[in-house]
């Protein structure tokens, strides 16, 4: 009897083998990236996310842009952070694509996008070494409904390297008429060659807001966003642009505002520094705005594609 189980017993374990070497793939998925050396503004495009655990590879394929698909051995993968963030996502073209890549690479079921919709979605941060050990990174957005799977493989495969970013500042709503200096007044120059960086300044706060766009063409143009650091507005961007601001240590409400109005309270302390996007919704007249607390990793990022607010208040 056990000489006749041994075969069978053999069959099982070359199957689990084999079932355990075929790659994980993800299609809901896309990468972003800066258009290209002049142009800084960064684009998403339609990718396909792939755990090859046999060859021990982290593969990102980009039907559309196959220059910028990626090929990195575990090994030199050094912090993966995932964190949710508040948007709008494409239209029907977004979707059609969408499934162009999925049959592109033999996976019938599409993650196909929801257009024109305000979505919560991850964004996976992937900082690795290339081949000169020199540190890179690589931004993904994963859609909803593959984002739990992606994040247990992720996980699973790279351990205690992945991290999910969460902070306990949750917008709310504000009504415009409680913000002292709603009717101010500014004029932004749209900065397309300097790009400041901030430093800390000696007993101050320092925020850093990026207003990312909800396309790439709409960089520096449209509306003006506005944040209020309790009584003041302190940053003015427009969709594509960032700017930052040294405050003094203590409690403030933060508002994000433009055609509503969306912030919360925040500890602000000496020496530190926060980070935050004035997320671009579409709205009835102009964009609305939901402002979120995020990553260093994750706004440094956008803030590579954005333009320099260059700002001041009119007399």
């Amino acid at each position: 009897m056990r000489r006749s189980l041994f075969p069978i017993v053999v069959l099982i374990l070359l199957w689990s083998r084999a079932a355990a070497a075929q790659p994980t793939v993800f299609t809901d998925v896309k990468v972003r990236f800066n258009r290209s050396e002049k142009d800084r503004r960064l684009v998403d495009k339609v990718a396909v996310l792939v755990f090859d655990s046999a060859a021990r590879r982290l593969v990102v394929n980009s039907p559309e842009s196959p220059e910028r698909s990626l090929n990195i051995p575990y090994d030199t993968i050094q912090n993966i952070h995932f964190e949710i963030t508040t948007h709008m996502r494409g239209g029907v073209l977004a979707e059609l694509i969408g499934a162009a890549a999925a049959v592109s690479v033999g996976v019938p079921e599409a993650g196909v996008p929801l257009s024109s919709k305000k979505v919560n979605d991850y964004w996976c941060y992937i900082e690795y070494l290339d081949s000169s050990s020199r540190i890179r990174n690589q931004m993904l957005e994963i859609g909803k409904n593959s984002s739990d799977r992606v994040f247990e493989t992720m996980v699973q495969t790279f351990g205690d390297r992945v991290k999910k970013v969460e902070f306990a500042e949750q917008a709310e709503p504000i009504e415009k008429s409680s913000i002292a200096d709603l009717q101010s007044k500014h004029q932004i120059k749209v900065d397309k060659k300097n790009h400041p960086l901030p430093a800390m300044e000696s007993g101050k706060a320092l925020i850093v807001v990026v207003c990312p766009p909800l396309a790439a063409r709409n960089s520096g143009k449209g509306a003006q966003f506005k944040i209020h650091a309790n009584d003041r507005a302190v940053i003015v961007n427009k969709s594509g642009t960032y700017s930052f601001a040294y405050l003094d240590p203590g409690v403030y409400r933060l508002v994000s505002q433009s055609e509503n109005a969306s912030g919360f309270r925040i500890t602000l302390e000496a020496g530190q520094e926060y980070y935050f996007l004035q997320n671009t919704l579409s709205g009835t007249f102009k964009q609305r705005t939901s402002l979120s607390r995020n990553s260093k990793e994750l706004v440094l990022y956008e803030l590579s594609g954005a333009y320099y607010s260059d700002w001041k208040r009119k007399k």
